[in-house]
């Protein structure tokens, strides 16, 4: 008997999430490696981008609230589909 689970989960905007912090995360090695070793871009920039990227926008596209649609209408189907009888094996 397979089981439905009485809504859906859309991973669609989490992933969106997830690639937007791995985009800032990558932008804040390329300012490390931009520049001198003293320059603002790699001491001040670079770091502040990725602390922006661990600590907000990753835990943000991790724990962003899927949005739960109701399956009311796929739980109509459902029924249906039980009240059919199972066609009769022969032996």
């Amino acid at each position: 008997m397979l089981r439905r689970l009485p809504f859906t989960i859309d991973l669609k905007k989490n992933l969106i999430g997830y690639y937007i912090a791995i985009g800032v995360i990558i932008a804040g090695y390329i300012f490390l490696a931009i520049g001198d070793a003293n320059s603002f871009t790699s001491r001040t920039l670079g770091p502040v981008i990725m602390v922006i990227g661990y600590i907000i926008a990753m835990p943000a596209a991790l724990l962003f609230n899927a949005s739960h649609t109701d399956k009311q209408t796929d739980t109509a189907e459902v029924k249906k589909t039980e009240s059919v009888p199972s066609p009769k094996k022969s032996r």
